[in-house]
């Protein structure tokens, strides 16, 4: 039996509103490569049917209309209760699962600017599964008070827009945390977003070792390496603001020796250092900004 019920108090829509999802900043300059990350910001806000006060119905199906909305699908003790689709007056809607008038359960909510959820639902606010974004993005994870937590996030068709051939980021406690993406140039980023992380540029050279906000930053090795990939030169030590800056060892080539090491500055050697030719022959050497002024055996 279908009836119509129009209640004399529309139903109480409850708001997920305010809901920002946004990815931070993070750049990789080393040897004139940035990388630049987007920021964006996303405002959502749909309403949500709620219990309401009307005559016992039984368990049936029902054609409620309300302030928020139409609702059609099944209803049981004046609840929404079982399959059903919430049409809100916006332009969105709700297909999938109700208990007690709130979204539980499995269900798909399209929103009225085009962007899609799909996944489990409890206490009328998603939980799991996959928001699709109108212009391709996706986020594939667990949501809380209708924010991202923790899961993976990917630009998908808008990767080439902005420069990549593919892109995609982990989300943990809300925030950004690792990242995975190829630019067109060939420059690959594989790691945290402060932690560790591998970096292959497009010249070929490599970097694993410690990052902050995508920046060198820490202990790391950098190596130097020819078009056929081959290793020529290789610095391990400290970085910050990503350059070589700290104590550190400088290799002229892919073996142990000869070798630099000492402190750097800014990218050279600066300051006493210690030069190895082999394993029995060591020097002395006094470099001022990248320059050795004195040698001392």
């Amino acid at each position: 039996m279908i009836m119509k019920i129009i209640s004399k108090n529309p139903f109480r829509d409850t708001k997920l509103s305010g809901y920002q999802g946004y990815f931070k900043k993070a750049s990789v300059v080393v040897l004139a490569i940035a990388l630049f990350l987007v920021v964006y910001s996303l405002l959502l806000s749909f309403a949500s049917p709620n219990h309401y006060a009307a005559a016992h119905i039984g368990e049936t199906e029902a054609v409620v209309e309300s302030a928020g909305g139409t609702y059609i699908g099944a209803v049981a003790d004046a609840y929404y209760e079982g399959e059903g689709e919430f049409r809100h007056l916006d332009g969105s809607v709700y297909e999938g699962s109700f208990s007690k008038s709130q979204r539980s359960g499995q269900g798909t909510f399209r929103f009225a600017n085009g962007d899609v959820y799909t996944g489990s639902w409890a206490n009328d606010e998603m939980v799991e599964g996959t928001y699709t974004f109108v212009d391709g993005r996706t986020y594939q994870g667990k949501f809380e008070d209708g924010r991202f937590t923790s899961g993976v996030f990917s630009l998908g068709s808008q990767a080439a827009a902005l420069g990549f051939r593919e892109f995609s980021a982990d989300v943990e406690d809300g925030a950004l945390s690792a990242l995975n993406f190829t630019q067109q140039d060939g420059t690959h980023y594989n790691g945290a977003l402060s932690g560790w992380a591998e970096i292959k540029y497009a010249d070929g050279n490599t970097y694993a070792g410690n990052v902050q906000q995508g920046v060198r930053s820490g202990q790391g090795t950098f190596r130097w390496r020819s078009a056929d990939g081959t290793e020529i030169a290789s610095y391990v030590g400290t970085w910050q603001d990503d350059q070589m800056n700290g104590l550190g060892t400088y290799r002229y080539t892919k073996d142990v020796y000869p070798c630099l090491t000492g402190t750097f500055k800014q990218g050279v050697p600066d300051g006493e250092m210690k030069y190895a030719k082999n394993s029995s022959k060591t020097f002395k050497a006094i470099w001022k900004d990248g320059a050795c002024t004195q040698v001392k055996e």
